[in-house]
């Protein structure tokens, strides 16, 4: 089927269930996307003195997506931009711009966006919710353009692309540059229209590719595993912490053991290594991201929004937990 063909299938789709009344199902964790960064792109451009188009863009950012393919109308999203990568290409142009005459990010480092509605278009559809930029929040509306739909991967990762567009007036933000904002002969030195475009890849590793990470059992995923898969959970657990004692093990160890685990559905095993993890890690509160996974794979809805809460309690602005936690506190 080719893509024009694929996407006017998926928009009658779209429309069709906009158009349903009821909820098309429940949340559930295989919903959640987490944007790659690697893969993404967040840039703007702004008018300088009438006719010059300046463009810069945003190297540092992270978001998550909720999307259900048999509800596209409960797409959900939140993203957090670090004003400190802004580039233009022009050292000083960017640190004016960081500066408090314009985003001043000593005092507001991110830019937030979380959605709170999806609307049908012609062509596609609007993702619409609130923006945050310094201390000033106010409504924003990112136009689709194009939509993958749900894609695999040559790691049977499933993925989704989202293409779209915004324009904000940058002083309804309170990003003022009062220096650059003079008009003279009829012209303004910087403009107050910003155009932002957006390539979003949003991503969920899934089985396969998870198991490229314990196959080699010389490396401390793989011995683990291997040793729980043989020998049971309280031996390999005993395993992580002899390797720990011995060496710098990273959190990454057991959160990709409790990751496999999961997909092999001992969900209770995966609970166990995933609370290991966070008792061996007390600083690392964004690992109770992947416990409150396992308990919500296990439906227990209250445990795994006490965890998304512990980590909102060490990073307020971690874009999972703010995103699952909506979800499951309706």
């Amino acid at each position: 089927m080719s893509r024009a063909r694929k996407r006017l299938v998926g928009l009658a789709a779209f429309a069709w269930l906009v158009a349903s009344a009821g909820w098309a199902g429940e949340f559930d964790v295989s919903q959640i996307y987490s944007i790659d960064r690697g893969h993404s792109y967040v840039g703007f451009s702004v008018r300088y003195m009438g006719f010059a188009k300046v463009r810069g863009r945003f190297a540092d950012f992270s978001g998550t997506v909720r999307f259900d393919e048999r509800d596209v109308s409960a797409t959900s999203a939140t993203v957090k931009i670090g004003v400190e990568s802004l580039d233009t290409d022009h050292d000083l142009r960017d640190r004016d711009l960081k500066s408090d005459q314009w985003l001043d990010v000593a005092e507001f480092p991110a830019i937030t966006f979380q959605s709170r509605r999806v609307e049908p278009t012609s062509a596609g559809f609007d993702l619409v919710g609130e923006l945050t930029i310094r201390d000033v929040t106010r409504e924003a509306r990112l136009v689709m353009d194009e939509f993958s739909g749900v894609m695999r991967d040559t790691r049977e990762d499933t993925q989704l692309v989202f293409v779209g567009h915004t324009t904000l007036l940058r002083k309804e933000f309170g990003v003022m540059g009062d220096r650059w904002s003079q008009v003279k002969a009829g012209i303004t030195g910087v403009a107050d229209e910003v155009e932002v475009e957006l390539t979003v890849l949003a991503k969920r590793v899934n089985e396969p590719n998870l198991r490229n990470f314990v196959r080699d059992t010389a490396r401390p995923p793989g011995r683990i595993y291997g040793v729980i898969a043989e020998d049971g959970l309280e031996k390999g657990l005993e395993t992580f912490d002899t390797l720990r004692a011995e060496r710098e093990i990273r959190p990454g160890v057991l959160r990709t053991v409790g990751r496999v685990l999961l997909k092999d559905g001992r969900v209770d095993d995966a609970i166990a290594v995933f609370q290991h993890n966070v008792e061996a890690f007390p600083d690392r509160p964004d690992l109770y991201n992947f416990l409150g996974e396992a308990y919500a794979v296990q439906q227990d809805w209250k445990r795994a929004a006490e965890c998304y809460r512990k980590v909102l309690a060490g990073d307020p602005t971690n874009v999972n937990a703010l995103e699952i936690l909506r979800h499951l506190d309706r």
